[in-house]
């Protein structure tokens, strides 16, 4: 009812704000619109204006679908004919192809007909979320005409490469014509949702119409796909394959020829300079594209031998075969199993490379990289025994003398090769089940006695926040290495005491945690703050003997020094929690024993005051009673000389 109310001016606006966005009728308004300096949201002023009013077009579709349609698309329809009709007027010349238009007006005017046709083909590809869901059937026509539309659009430009083409103002024209070309590729993948849509629910009526459509779309964007032509451009065409591939994901996509065109334009030399994101297509097999993955992959580590440039080539390759399997981590079971077969020879030429270059480290550095998404996204798909080779390979090569080398002497490049190393322990010690645990005290021993004796005293937080995060995981994961816990013991709790292993290794571990409390980095105190008080939540940390012994009061002390100190102020309400957590597993010694020894130790304060500050605590169980200690503890480290006698906690 609003609507139809309203439908008269809600038309005469869309029209109006259409007017406004084209040269055509309000070129001296828009060419006063800067369209160089960015923003704080890296917008110009024209791409806001542009963008603003593509909002309000996009509100009118919303409310009147029909109406704004019928209104937009004629206008779009005139600005492409004027488009479509160039090709008529380029002439072959001697250094290539040019465009026959020379006159000062005619050229005025293509450029404003081009600007307009790329505001319109923005305004074409924000509609494309209102012929989705649940109105796709009803709209289906109108967007079969928009997509049929563009899908000719790009296949034109590509064709005929108007990109490339000489003109009379190629500082005008030449951007232009990147531009309508770029925007025309943008709108298509707008509507690669509808595309999936119509493959789920129509193409069985009419496959052949569906599969010309991407099939001419795939047309479009080889040419594309190449070194060669302008970073603008090329970034469209690979958005618009990686929609196609990931979002469409027709299974006839690899039996295409242009698809085959791009697995050998990604292993060319030339296209050395495409951006990572090319290869996300071959990261979403299906059941017949394995053979023709595994052949790109496998050509990938044949050139290693071929080229001179190793280093070069080797970031080629594994940057392409890292984003294969990061785009793939998500998919089925079936999807991935397939790619990592395609990979596989690839995977064990990268790890026989890796010892010759442990001593490159921004080499290395990018075959961890490697190695680490591959753990992440693949590691049930690559199989026990092979991943036990590669974690005996690491542990073997990350030699003391490697990791002091890689630490010390390598800089940032160096520390974010052990970090990346340490990445996939964390990933292989947090698996279940029994397979890897034979690693277990390898690991451990690689932690604490040849990665903390290099770092503990050093004042940069290089490696230590992945050190203690892994040590961490350790313990959260394989709290059984530690505490063996009887059927007998889980029932009569509190009364069977689990039974301890390996404890020099686990009190190493425990006095690592309490070394870093005394280090300033604050991120790196929450950090392992934060993993005490998880144990001690998940697995009664502070309540186990060996803790509760011999660990307890050193950690109280160390955080109640900090709160003393000041040095860590942001964190007084963590460390607050965490000390009330520890010292009520044992109130009766924190009361009786540790707080009197912690008062003589304070300095500032005579013997009379300690005295009258130890006989007003009284034995109170609450955190509340606690909070005050701390509370009394900042009057005194804030140098107040006198406490009331009646002050009780």
């Amino acid at each position: 009812c609003i609507n139809f109310l309203y439908e008269d001016a809600l038309v005469l606006l869309l029209t109006e704000v259409l007017n406004r966005i084209q040269f055509r009728y309000n070129q001296a308004q828009l060419e006063e619109l800067d369209d160089e300096t960015l923003d704080d949201d890296q917008q110009t002023e024209w791409q806001r204006y542009l963008r603003q009013s593509l909002e309000v077009v996009a509100k009118v579709m919303e409310l009147l679908p029909t109406h704004a349609f019928s209104t937009l698309f004629p206008v779009l329809q005139d600005n492409l004919e004027v488009y479509l009709g160039l090709q008529q007027f380029v002439v072959t010349s001697g250094t290539g192809h040019r465009l026959n238009i020379t006159a000062e007006n005619d050229c005025r005017r293509l450029h404003c007909s081009l600007r307009d046709l790329s505001s319109l083909l923005q305004a074409v590809g924000r509609l494309a979320e209102y012929f989705t869901g649940d109105v796709f059937a009803a709209r289906f026509n109108d967007a079969l005409t928009v997509v049929e539309r563009l899908v000719k659009v790009t296949l034109y430009g590509s064709q005929i490469k108007l990109y490339n083409i000489e003109t009379a103002v190629p500082s005008v024209l030449k951007p232009d014509l990147i531009d309508v070309h770029a925007q025309s590729l943008a709108a298509l993948q707008a509507y690669a949702h509808w595309l999936a849509q119509f493959y789920s629910e129509v193409h069985r009526q009419n496959p052949e119409q569906f599969i010309s459509l991407v099939s001419t779309a795939l047309e479009a964007i080889t040419p594309l796909i190449s070194s060669k032509v302008q970073e603008k451009l090329l970034l469209s065409a690979c958005h618009l394959l990686v929609s196609l591939a990931t979002t469409v994901r027709p299974v006839f996509l690899i039996s295409i020829p242009a698809v085959q065109k791009v697995f050998n334009r990604i292993t060319d030399t030339s296209a050395q300079r495409l951006p990572d994101k090319v290869s996300s297509p071959t990261a979403v097999p299906h059941a017949n594209e394995g053979s023709v993955l595994g052949k790109m992959c496998l050509s990938l580590p044949q050139r290693k031998v071929q080229l001179e440039d190793t280093k070069v080539i080797i970031h080629q390759t594994l940057s392409v075969l890292e984003d294969i399997v990061e785009s793939v981590s998500g998919e089925s079971t079936k999807s991935r199993q397939i790619c990592y077969q395609s990979l596989q020879e690839s995977v064990q030429v990268s790890l026989a490379l890796f010892p010759a270059f442990i001593h490159q480290s921004d080499v290395t550095d990018e075959m961890l990289s490697f190695f680490l998404t591959l753990f992440q996204g693949l590691r049930v798909q690559m199989g026990v025994p092979f991943t036990e080779q590669i974690i005996q390979t690491f542990l073997n090569m990350f030699t003391r003398e490697q990791l002091a080398e890689s630490i010390l002497h390598e800089g940032s490049t160096g520390c974010r090769v052990v970090e990346k190393f340490l990445k996939i322990l964390q990933v292989v010690v947090q698996e279940p089940g029994q397979v890897f645990k034979p690693f277990l005290p390898s690991v451990i021993s690689l932690c604490m006695e040849q990665v903390y004796p290099i770092i503990a005293e050093r004042s940069s937080p290089d490696v230590k926040a992945e050190l203690f995060e892994l040590l961490f995981r350790v313990l959260h994961h394989n709290w059984r290495y530690f505490f063996k816990s009887s059927v007998l013991a889980s029932v009569q709790r509190g009364v069977a005491e689990e039974q301890m292993e390996n404890e020099a290794q686990f009190s190493a571990i425990m006095q690592a945690f309490g070394q870093s409390f005394l280090q300033p980095d604050i991120h790196l105190f929450k950090q392992n703050l934060f993993y005490l008080e998880t144990l001690n939540t998940k697995q009664k940390l502070y309540h186990k003997k060996i803790f509760r012994t011999t660990m307890l009061f050193q950690f109280v002390n160390v955080l109640l020094q900090v709160l003393v100190h000041k040095s860590h102020d942001l964190l007084q309400e963590e460390i607050g929690i965490a000390t009330y957590n520890m010292a009520s597993v044992d109130f009766d010694g924190f009361y009786s024993a540790f707080l009197p020894e912690f008062l003589a130790s304070c300095d500032g304060v005579d013997s009379n005051q300690k005295n009258v500050l130890g006989r007003n605590f009284k034995m109170d169980r609450i955190s509340g009673g606690l909070f005050c200690c701390l509370l009394i503890v900042f009057l005194l480290c804030c140098g107040d000389s006198f406490i009331p006698s009646s002050t009780r906690v």
